[in-house]
């Protein structure tokens, strides 16, 4: 904590937001929700997404990324770079009934880009607490936000459909300010519109821009308009096929913001990033194929991210990056890219160099899937990867209704098929001892119950924060 604060005031005394778009690039960080491995075009040609697959053909294929198993511990990583059992958000999302919020004695991404000069605007989900404003976008470092607070929302009618809102609430905001305009407008249209709003006013500004998109597509309610679904009529399963027109809808979205970029002569100092948050739920046919399990699981079809990255300002490419990553070292890389002096001390890697250069190797080798110790059955879940081999513990076995441990290969056996903790007793004993050893610095997951005062019905019918107390 010291360390953050110590960030914190070195930045500021050093006066960075001096720095200019001359020196450092424009970024653009697109956030998919439970987009699963085999739903990108790069992965499975018949996904209809041109315009990321020119982006991901042209730029760098992140084939090793990884994420958590779910919405708010992928945001909270992201966010602040620590792993979310160093949070104590490992164990579940928040619901909008939920009195607490990602920690505040974090600082958060967009602060520390502010301090470095940037402006800083957020588009779509943020899903990090709202009980309090303190917890919300523009009280943690966003010049502007332009979306839902919540975790799932209808598309058009933007109203909640999260367990935490019993009655539901319409939860879209303009900045702070309630947008009931947006009712009945395709949410994702909505972002769109707002994130090449936004480029093309910041084209007169001196200083670089940080857009954080955080699309719903492809998260539940599966909605989309018909002409997108539409376009994979072979598909007999109505939540797949209308799922991968979302993707279709989102990658038109993803079009609109580089023309933009373009349009406005920005693109060429401009990097594109591209994740989903966690894999996809299990009633998405073959949405994580031919990678083992879903959403809400440390098997890699929950936790193995699909993305990219692209920016005329990398080397070396088209190229696939085989180096590991995990959604905690997008925090240092975008502080890195950003001109950053000194990176925060957390459980990210600035994965910069290897990025930008193709000539660097990962500097990460080791990655801690989750650990989480709340579960109702009071089993310890918990992942760790070390070199190629994954050691897993506690996790449902939907395939085999094998009990485990598991040890795998990854080299081998991406698909986590063939348990080798019999064939190699000492190394799962090791990894064990490595994953337990991390529990000890585990943050005790921050569950408190939902409290029936934040129901929107108790607000006019609208999600509204003020009604915790922040810590």
């Amino acid at each position: 904590m010291a360390l953050e604060v110590a960030f914190h005031l070195l930045l500021l005394f050093l006066n960075l937001s001096l720095v200019t778009s001359t020196d450092t690039p424009n970024i653009v960080f697109i956030f998919a929700d439970d987009l699963g491995w085999n739903h990108v075009s790069w992965n499975n040609p018949s996904v209809l997404s041109p315009h990321m697959q020119e982006l991901a053909e042209t730029g760098v294929i992140l084939d090793q990324s990884y994420v958590q198993p779910l919405c708010t511990p992928s945001r909270s990583a992201l966010m602040t770079g620590m792993y979310p059992f160093h949070l104590g958000r490992q164990h579940d999302v928040l619901h909008g009934t939920t009195p607490t919020g990602l920690s505040l004695n974090y600082t958060l991404l967009p602060e520390k880009l502010s301090y470095l000069g940037y402006n800083t605007h957020m588009v779509g989900k943020w899903h990090l607490g709202m009980c309090d404003w303190s917890y919300t976008p523009t009280y943690r470092g966003f010049d502007s936000f332009y979306g839902f607070y919540s975790g799932s929302n209808g598309y058009y009618s933007h109203n909640t459909t999260e367990n935490g809102f019993p009655g539901g609430g319409f939860d879209f905001r303009d900045n702070e300010r309630v947008a009931l305009e947006t009712a009945g407008i395709y949410a994702t249209e909505l972002y769109t519109e707002k994130a090449v709003e936004i480029i093309e006013n910041h084209q007169i500004q001196e200083n670089p821009f940080f857009l954080y998109i955080a699309h719903q597509n492809v998260h539940n309610p599966y909605q989309v308009p018909n002409e997108y679904s539409d376009l994979y009529p072979d598909v007999e399963d109505a939540d797949t096929r209308i799922a991968l027109g979302m993707v279709s809808a989102m990658d038109e979205s993803v079009g609109a913001v580089v023309d933009a970029l373009k349009s406005t002569d920005q693109y060429d100092n401009t990097v594109i990033i591209f994740s989903t948050d966690n894999g996809a739920q299990q009633n998405i046919i073959d949405a994580n194929y031919p990678l083992r399990g879903y959403k809400f699981s440390v098997w890699e079809g929950g936790t193995r991210g699909a993305g990219f990255i692209h920016s005329p300002l990398l080397q070396g490419i088209p190229r696939v990056y085989n180096g590991l990553m995990h959604v905690t070292d997008w925090h240092n890389t975008i502080l890195d890219m950003a001109g950053s002096q000194s990176l925060p001390d957390n459980d990210g890697f600035s994965q910069w160099e290897a990025l930008r250069t193709g000539q660097s190797p990962s500097p990460r080798n080791t990655l801690i899937y989750n650990i989480d110790e709340a579960n109702p059955e009071k089993t310890l879940i918990g992942a760790i990867r070390v070199g190629d081999y994954k050691y897993v513990m506690g996790e449902s076995d939907t395939v085999n209704n094998e009990e485990g441990p598991w040890l795998f290969d990854l080299s081998d056996d991406p698909h986590e098929s063939k348990n080798l903790v019999s064939e190699k007793p000492i190394l799962a004993n090791e990894l064990e001892e490595l994953l337990m050893a991390a529990m000890s610095t585990l943050v005790p997951a921050d569950i408190p119950e939902d409290d029936p005062i934040g129901d929107p019905s108790n607000w006019g019918g609208v999600v509204t924060p003020g009604w915790c107390s922040s810590n």
